[in-house]
């Protein structure tokens, strides 16, 4: 049971470090290269990968159309929460970026789960680190804004902000509809084989297809460094960690991700180290790790 759990642990922070380390270079590689080609032929390898993974899982749930109405929604907010996440990588500071995406997800679960699974009001806690979050943000936003921020406040930046925030509440959505997808029955690899269809039908829509080629001779290791990075390698660690250990403790190393990628951000010449992203990156941490704390405390 301890090896597993240490394994477990060591699979979750992995995909922390690989996911930090891939998103801030990513953010420095689409200051000049197209974010839809590079996205568009990862998710392709994605989709497909999932797809022609053997069954290892028995008696996989057949969908139903309540349940193919979920998958439509669950694609829809894939969709929303990715590629949100990689164009504000683009605009605004990676740690910046990540903070939201952590601070948000967890905090409008609670609400999620109130409203769509009608779990009841949530707690006067919830509501307190709803609140605390809410100021935080407030600030993340405030230092960015100023010009405290590591990277100097630009035409797009705002808009980097605004996708991220929407790309935090869209993921806190995601995991409710794949919590619902497994309460009827389905595993993760058909969840995982059947969630980037939107995903793909959306950077299609927005990618320059006389670019593709392009693209992919003058970029193919960039791209395929971000694909396996941030998205591909980081979904086959992060499902080790989950099937190993409780999701208090995923959630716990996970809320260390805003200040791993502050650190990464040494490593891009673009961003100047910024003390007051740093401080709210560790108060984003802090508040995340309590909160989860007091999930646990109300579980156990």
């Amino acid at each position: 049971m301890t090896n597993r759990f240490a394994l477990g642990v060591f699979f979750v922070a992995l995909y922390v470090v690989v996911s930090a380390a891939g998103e801030v270079y990513a953010a420095s590689y689409f200051q000049q290269a197209d974010v839809f080609v590079a996205l568009l032929l990862s998710f392709a390898v994605v989709c497909l990968m999932f797809n022609l993974m053997p069954r290892h899982e028995g008696g996989e749930a057949t969908a139903a159309k309540w349940s193919l109405l979920v998958f439509v929604a669950l694609n829809i907010v894939t969709a929303i929460s990715w590629i949100g996440l990689f164009i504000g990588l683009k605009y605004a500071e990676p740690a910046i970026v990540v903070a939201f995406m952590v601070a948000l997800g967890p905090t409008a679960t609670v609400w999620l789960n109130a409203l769509i699974r009608r779990q009841g009001a949530p707690p006067a806690s919830d509501i307190v680190v709803s609140v605390t979050i809410a100021t935080i943000g407030s600030y993340m936003i405030w230092i960015s804004v100023s010009g405290n921020a590591g990277l100097e406040w630009g035409a797009g930046s705002s808009f980097g902000i605004v996708l991220a925030i929407v790309a935090g509440l869209s993921l806190a959505l995601t995991n409710i509809l794949v919590k619902l997808l497994f309460d009827r029955g389905f595993s993760g690899r058909q969840v995982l084989a059947h969630r980037f269809y939107g995903t793909l039908l959306l950077l299609l829509g927005l990618v320059d297809h006389s670019s593709i080629v392009r693209e992919i001779s003058q970029h193919w290791f960039a791209i395929a460094a971000i694909g396996l990075s941030t998205i591909i390698i980081p979904l086959l660690l992060i499902q080790q960690g989950i099937r190993r250990v409780e999701p208090f403790t995923v959630n716990m190393v996970l809320s260390t991700a805003p200040i791993i990628t502050f650190l990464f951000q040494y490593f891009d010449s673009r961003i100047v180290p910024s003390p007051h992203t740093f401080i709210g990156n560790v108060l984003i941490t802090a508040v995340a790790v309590g909160k989860i704390y007091l999930q646990y405390r109300r579980s156990a």
